[in-house]
């Protein structure tokens, strides 16, 4: 459709029309192009913006100008992926009424254990439109070397190469040095040319906890990032709050992981999981680095 088009059908000003056409086409929901005089207006191609069309498409009756504003978005965003990070900016109130509109409506269900779902359509939809938001927001928020390492959300662990060698960065106050290159901080120099960020909305300090599980997020399901975590572990043991490090691994997706690293730290490595070393070669590594094991 032309702009003219939309706005006799929609029966609004074309001057409305066309600052509509212009927010959703910033989004990526639309696309445009020029015929002759006329500019016609199009569904962008993008997998999401596809999504919205059937969603609407399929229940048409839905007030979905009202459920998928700005605002609800990032509530959507919040219940639905139950990424965490996406609450940034939201005011619990705001929280609580978005979320009871959109259950009265019927576009959100909760389960007994409390998840919160939504219909088929909306569900692909939020997916993957959250992923499209977390992509821009983090390219607009990293430097342009980083190289992502882990994300969910608004949150990021990233590398950046040969830091030494590179003029110096800025990064937001919200990204802090973490894993292998803070162990320094606990008397540990691990060989590695990377060094290692994370990022978070309104991130103050991180913890040894949060070092931990960053240094087995670098490589999951790699030996040498276990063992490098394991050492950490032993040469921190007398700060570490086991029942924060487990808390805090729910929110990367890693409990099996660190629940076996933990069995391994309590056990003095006689319950142990693949990937973690066995106990004498933890401790040939162990030696290296001046971290004794009893």
């Amino acid at each position: 459709s032309s702009i003219s088009e939309l706005s006799y059908k929609m029966d609004k000003s074309e001057s409305s029309i066309s600052q509509m056409v212009k927010s959703l086409e910033r989004k990526g929901i639309l696309d445009t192009r020029k015929q002759g005089t006329r500019k016609l207006v199009t569904i962008s191609e993008r997998n999401y913006a596809l999504s919205l069309f059937d969603m609407i498409k399929a229940e048409p009756f839905v007030p979905w100008e009202e459920l998928i504003t700005n605002s609800k978005i990032a509530v959507l965003f919040k219940n639905m992926t139950g990424e965490y990070s996406f609450e940034h900016g939201i005011s619990p109130v705001s929280l609580w009424r978005s979320t009871r509109n959109l259950l009265m409506h019927g576009m959100l269900n909760t389960r007994r254990n409390g998840q919160v779902i939504g219909d088929l359509n909306l569900s692909r939809f939020i997916s993957e439109y959250s992923d499209h938001v977390s992509r821009k927001y983090l390219k607009d928020i990293l430097p342009k070397d980083a190289i992502t390492v882990w994300r969910s959300g608004y949150r990021c662990l990233f590398k950046i190469k040969d830091l030494l060698n590179n003029a110096i960065i800025e990064l937001s106050d919200d990204t802090l040095p973490t894993s292998l290159s803070v162990s320094p901080d606990y008397g540990i120099q691990f060989m590695t040319q990377d060094s290692f960020y994370y990022h978070e909305p309104g991130l103050k300090e991180l913890t040894i906890e949060d070092t931990i599980i960053h240094t087995l997020l670098i490589g999951p399901g790699s030996q040498t990032y276990s063992t490098y975590a394991l050492l950490l572990a032993f040469k921190a043991k007398n700060e570490i709050d086991i029942d924060l490090l487990v808390s805090k691994s729910r929110d990367y997706g890693l409990e099996g992981e660190v629940e076996n690293l933990v069995s391994y730290l309590k056990s003095r490595g006689k319950r142990r999981a693949w990937p973690l070393p066995r106990l004498g070669e933890l401790r040939e590594q162990a030696n290296l680095y001046g971290i004794v094991i009893n």
